[in-house]
């Protein structure tokens, strides 16, 4: 969704979440050289984003998409800083973020805690009902290390196989939205060396309704259409 945010909105997102990382320092982030690369719950730490995302065509697409029903189920953020760079292989997004359960329903692998938050592999129809937008704090080039997806890998379950799909670079300018689904295989590179650009996202997932399946619930479920959200900003 190209200008889905005008660019001086997102270094203005930037901006705030750097001085909400410096106020939460070990809540789900990870820091290297005093640059946060990437951070989990951030709903919890930046709780504004719940307002802040909402864009109506932004609100509009989820429900087209996953229903009315739809909510917001999780938040991270990532960045490749200039000299810290990292990368990831191709993989699809497995995990969900749930409440305690004991014991677990089958389906589900056992639940593992992190950042203080509990995740488990749901059925596959949970993830495949599931939707994620990754808004662009920055452009993404072919300098800072963009996504790489396989398109038309989300129909083939959980299921990686790098040589059944064609291979896709994603550039976009920052405040462009990529929509895409957790069972789309993908990855990305390092940025190339020397650059001076940051790749910020800020990744949210959604989920077409608040019932999963074998009475687990979620982490987190902020509905997409609430009538009144006090953290709206």
């Amino acid at each position: 969704m190209p200008g889905g945010f005008p660019a001086d909105a997102m270094d203005a997102w930037a901006d705030r979440l750097r001085e909400d990382f410096a106020g939460e320092p070990t809540r789900g982030i990870r820091e290297r050289e005093g640059g946060v690369y990437a951070a989990r719950n951030i709903i919890e730490i930046a709780p504004w984003i719940r307002g802040a995302w909402r864009a109506p065509p932004l609100v509009e697409f989820v429900v087209s998409v996953l229903g009315p029903g739809a909510g917001l189920v999780r938040g991270l953020f990532f960045d490749k800083p200039p000299n810290q760079s990292w990368a990831l292989p191709w993989h699809k997004d497995l995990l969900i973020a749930i409440e305690r359960v004991d014991p677990i329903p089958s389906g589900y692998s056992t639940p593992r805690l992190r950042a203080g938050v509990w995740h488990s592999e749901p059925p596959v129809e949970v993830l495949e009902a599931m939707l994620t937008l990754r808004i662009h704090l920055d452009a993404a080039t072919v300098d800072n290390g963009p996504l790489e997806v396989l398109t038309g890998s989300h129909v083939s379950g959980k299921t990686v196989d790098p040589g059944a799909f064609r291979a896709e670079t994603i550039l976009c300018g920052a405040g462009d939205v990529l929509a895409m689904r957790p069972l789309l295989v993908h990855s990305s590179g390092r940025s190339r060396e020397g650059t001076d650009q940051h790749r910020r996202i800020v990744h949210l997932e959604f989920a077409s309704e608040a019932a999963l399946p074998g009475g687990v619930r979620w982490n987190l479920f902020e509905p997409v259409r609430a009538e009144a959200d006090p953290f709206r900003s």
